[in-house]
């Protein structure tokens, strides 16, 4: 069992969010170049051109790959091996010799679980960790959205959260809160993935519970219609995420998954495998092209995330990624 520091999540973090902001995955450098040397459009050309002229600008001189630096997305995935140590706890407590985890933690974090012989002592220790839960250590949210806070102020870094989402609308001036979930994992260490979304492909997401029986050519015909019409609110060329399965409220989670995928992971099942394939060859049929000026690039990739789901239903969730889909991960 590794007890991870709270210290050492936070500059992990720090370093995550701040190459996320300015530097653009390989995958996604490597697909624009691949589109560029097939692109015949002079246009479409020049503008991909100058997303790679931009990608090296943003890390030459620390500049953030857009204007609109995004909502935050952080994604903590807690292997079997590691706990948290959310401190400053009692000594005694943080030396107690264990059995197994407790996954009733601080915030929903690991914390560890005495042997039965000591639930006395437990108990008392519990209550004074409780009282750092709602104080100055309460990990991970409050922590996580101190660095979000603390990393887009140090590297001006555009806020742009509103507290209220229809009345007031204020900024909340430092970028959080973020939108934070933690998931337990089998394979070993705390995985920590770093997402950046902006407002302009946020808008281009969509949830539609369809009837099972719906065949594919309906499926393709629906997000070559959501291209089409929206495409270019989101800067392309785009990455189409789609999400299928699961349920309403959780196929739109699969959808972001779908969008923030490496480009070169394919899906493991050959059917969706195929089915992105032949989504995204229609959608570079659409002309819609770079920035919505023509051309043969609309979509970098299409990946898609499926789920099981009740056998009434299909839910199916459409996002849209941008050129400068923004994301890091790291492993501890």
């Amino acid at each position: 069992m590794r007890n991870i520091k709270v210290l050492q999540v936070k500059n992990t973090l720090k370093s995550l969010l701040i190459d996320a902001s300015f530097k653009i995955p390989a995958d996604i450098i490597d697909a624009v170049k691949s589109f560029r040397q097939l692109e015949g459009n002079t246009r479409a050309a020049s503008i991909l051109d100058m997303i790679l002229e931009n990608s090296v600008i943003a890390v030459d001189q620390r500049l953030p790959l857009c204007q609109d630096c995004g909502t935050v997305y952080v994604d903590i995935g807690l292997g079997p091996d590691v706990y948290i140590d959310s401190g400053p706890y009692p000594d005694t407590m943080q030396n107690t010799e264990t059995t197994g985890l407790d996954y009733q933690g601080l915030s929903g974090f690991q914390v560890l679980h005495p042997r039965s012989d000591m639930q006395e002592k437990y108990q008392a220790e519990k209550y004074q960790a409780e009282k750092y839960q709602t104080g100055k250590y309460c990990f991970p949210k409050e922590e996580i959205n101190k660095t979000v806070a603390e990393v887009y102020k140090n590297n001006y870094l555009r806020t742009s959260i509103v507290s209220d989402p229809f009345f007031a609308r204020r900024n909340t001036g430092n970028n959080t809160p973020a939108i934070i979930n933690v998931d337990l994992k089998k394979s070993p260490g705390l995985s920590i993935d770093v997402s950046l979304k902006g407002g302009g492909s946020e808008n281009c997401s969509w949830l539609f519970m369809l009837n099972p029986s719906t065949e594919k050519d309906a499926i393709i015909n629906m997000v070559l219609k959501l291209v089409k019409e929206n495409a270019s609110k989101a800067c392309p060329p785009i990455i189409v995420g789609i999400g299928m399965g699961s349920t309403a409220s959780e196929v739109l989670k699969l959808a972001r998954k779908a969008v923030f995928r490496n480009l070169d992971m394919a899906n493991p099942d050959k059917r969706y495998q195929a089915l992105e394939k032949e989504i995204l060859a229609s959608v570079n049929k659409t002309g819609v092209g770079p920035q919505g000026l023509g051309g043969n690039t609309t979509a970098l990739a299409c990946n898609i995330e499926f789920a099981p789901c009740h056998m009434a239903t299909l839910p199916f969730a459409v996002m849209f990624g941008c050129h400068s889909t923004r994301r890091a991960s790291f492993t501890l």
